[in-house]
């Protein structure tokens, strides 16, 4: 019986709670599987659970929804089952359970069990495999970002960026891929916006693994994120995305980044400390006003000539690169060193720093 994890900063690839808009992990009933338990249950709570649902003579089990026929906005849940007619494993926002629940004589809808641990056995007494999760979705108007101005309606980019923190969640949380070891590079993204999503009124995620073949180590996962509010669907956006080894994912996003003759310099906001030393024992931090692959400017140092020198860029205090140095030149308040040696590692470090508070400087290329 899996566990639903906690839901981190580090868990969605983020840095802080405020980027994190997702909250209330919960598991969800399956609006259509294929039941490979031959044997009644037995279990009351299972019972009543199987009881909100028509089964067909293979074993089908398809959720039973009333009609809506209330005039709000997006797609009632009836018409997501029958849209969704070849894709089993779309899962019941709460939000939809609520409703049908609050459809029942009052004595079942008190014996309606929808806690992870019912739905968690339901799923486990019908073998399965594939499971769908739904989040609260954190929506703060005054968010430091996605509402840099008055909105009539959460921001589209915003539904965006709460569909690509469930890939992580869902990859982590329910698969055999470890974080720290692999990562996603999403390919292929596909949204459909069917309404406005409003700020007044709760919304509800659902994630749905769609993934083709091996749900446990996949090589490529298919995500589907649908957004809910007053259980209608308002939005779902599909992720595609290859599941890579963070070596792997370094080295080709790094391949062929830079150019030997660029030059970059730091933004303002870049995390940059640089510091020269000598082997007399002198130590300087300077100005980094540009960098490349092979060669790099700062403010003025003084050194004597039979001194090696050395450079030491940190970044963040997390990436270090450092290289002995040979001065070219003093010009204009600039020293312009060339590197005497980069291995490879320093290469690759050199280049994730670059990347990460950097902009290309075509004045200064070699």
């Amino acid at each position: 019986m899996s566990i639903i994890p906690t839901i981190t900063p580090k868990l969605l690839h983020k840095h802080k709670d405020d980027d994190v808009l997702l909250s209330s992990p919960r598991k969800l009933l399956p609006a259509r599987f294929v039941s490979a338990q031959t044997h009644p249950a037995t279990d009351p709570a299972i019972v009543m659970l199987n009881s909100l649902y028509d089964v067909s003579a293979d074993n089908e089990y398809t959720l039973r929804v009333p009609a809506d026929s209330s005039e709000r906005a997006g797609v009632p849940y009836k018409d997501v089952i029958t849209q969704a007619a070849n894709e089993l494993m779309r899962g019941v926002p709460h939000q939809v359970i609520e409703a049908i629940k609050a459809g029942l004589p009052q004595d079942s809808a008190e014996r309606l069990d929808v806690s992870d641990e019912a739905i968690a056995a339901f799923l486990l007494h019908h073998q399965v495999t594939r499971h769908s999760h739904s989040f609260k979705f954190v929506n703060q108007a005054e968010h430091y970002f996605f509402y840099r101005k008055p909105h009539e309606h959460v921001p589209g980019i915003m539904l965006l960026e709460a569909a690509r923190q469930t890939i992580y969640y869902q990859l982590y949380g329910f698969s055999q891929q470890q974080l720290g070891k692999v990562t996603v590079s999403l390919s292929e993204l596909n949204a459909k916006f069917y309404h406005y999503a409003e700020l007044m009124y709760p919304m509800e995620i659902v994630v749905d693994d769609l993934t083709a073949g091996d749900i446990q180590k996949p090589k490529e996962v298919l995500y589907s994120a649908s957004f809910y509010q007053q259980g209608m669907l308002i939005a779902r956006i599909n992720s595609l995305a290859p599941v890579i080894s963070l070596k792997r994912f370094v080295l080709a996003r790094n391949a062929k980044l830079l150019n030997e003759d660029e030059r970059f310099s730091p933004l303002p906001v870049a995390p940059i400390t640089t510091l020269l030393s000598s082997t007399a024992g002198k130590q300087v931090l300077v100005e980094l006003q540009t960098i490349g692959i092979t060669a790099c400017t700062t403010s003025p140092f003084e050194a004597d000539n039979n001194d090696a020198v050395y450079l030491n860029v940190i970044y963040g205090n997390k990436l270090h690169f450092q290289t002995q140095v040979q001065l070219q030149r003093h010009d204009d308040g600039s020293a312009f060193w060339s590197f005497l040696e980069v291995d490879h590692e320093q290469r690759e470090t050199l280049k994730e720093i670059i990347k990460r508070g950097f902009v290309s400087n075509p004045q200064q290329a070699a």
